[in-house]
């Protein structure tokens, strides 16, 4: 077995149910790169995951003026530091596909513990996916084995979160549209998933459109924030 991450051999002992069941056997990252990565702790935001926070973030609570009908909860897995950009880098802009297994273990406990009737990965604009040739979100949960389905499309191409600052992120016209019918989201709880959570707005903007149709609840998912 190698590591998801950096691709070095991994020796370790099996458990009985993986050589027994070798389809139990997922994806896993060496203790070293595990080492990189800095997990959120509390205290955080109750309802982002920003870190620091005892109570609900300003952020937040600002979000809760402009959608003051929408429970948002958010839930992330590493902070957005130096090892998980670089993690992000190679991922996502350098094209390494074989890094979509990286957070497999994460993903499958959390999804473990939470059921939704609907996952959905954040669309590409079809620009970018064409540039990209995958869309880094879905190829990660695909990856887990996780199954998606495809809510919404980006009917526009915009530059890239990581080009902009705090209050372009936040002036970001609304890029979605759903293209399911409403039967397809009344009353169903629906998971959005993000590869980062920065201001939010991208997730906000999601969840804008979707939850137009009636869905029971919408909650939204990043590997890091």
């Amino acid at each position: 077995m190698r590591c998801s991450w950096c691709q070095k051999e991994i020796i370790r002992n099996l458990t009985m149910q993986e050589i027994l069941w070798p389809f139990y056997l997922q994806a896993e990252r060496c203790p070293s790169c595990s080492e990189l990565l800095s997990p959120i702790t509390e205290p955080c935001c109750p309802t982002c995951q920003k870190m620091g926070q005892a109570s609900q973030c300003q952020d937040c609570l600002d979000w809760q003026d402009v959608y003051p009908d929408y429970k948002f909860q958010h839930h992330a897995f590493f902070q957005y530091d130096d090892a998980f950009q670089a993690w992000i880098h190679q991922y996502k802009f350098l094209g390494d596909y074989q890094l979509r297994r990286t957070f497999m273990a994460e993903l499958r406990k959390f999804l473990k513990k939470e059921k939704f009737d609907v996952i959905c990965a954040i669309p590409l604009s079809e620009e970018r996916y064409l540039k990209r040739g995958f869309n880094q979100v879905e190829a990660f949960l695909t990856g887990a084995n996780i199954k998606t389905q495809k809510l919404l499309v980006k009917k526009m191409n915009t530059v890239p979160q990581t080009q902009k600052n705090r209050a372009e992120r936040l002036m970001t016209p609304q890029p979605f549209e759903v293209i399911v019918s409403k039967e397809d989201v009344q009353g169903k709880r629906i998971l959005l998933v993000d590869d980062v959570y920065t201001t939010g707005r991208t997730l906000f903007h999601a969840s804008e459109v979707l939850n137009l149709y009636q869905p029971s609840e919408i909650r939204t998912l990043s590997l890091a924030r």
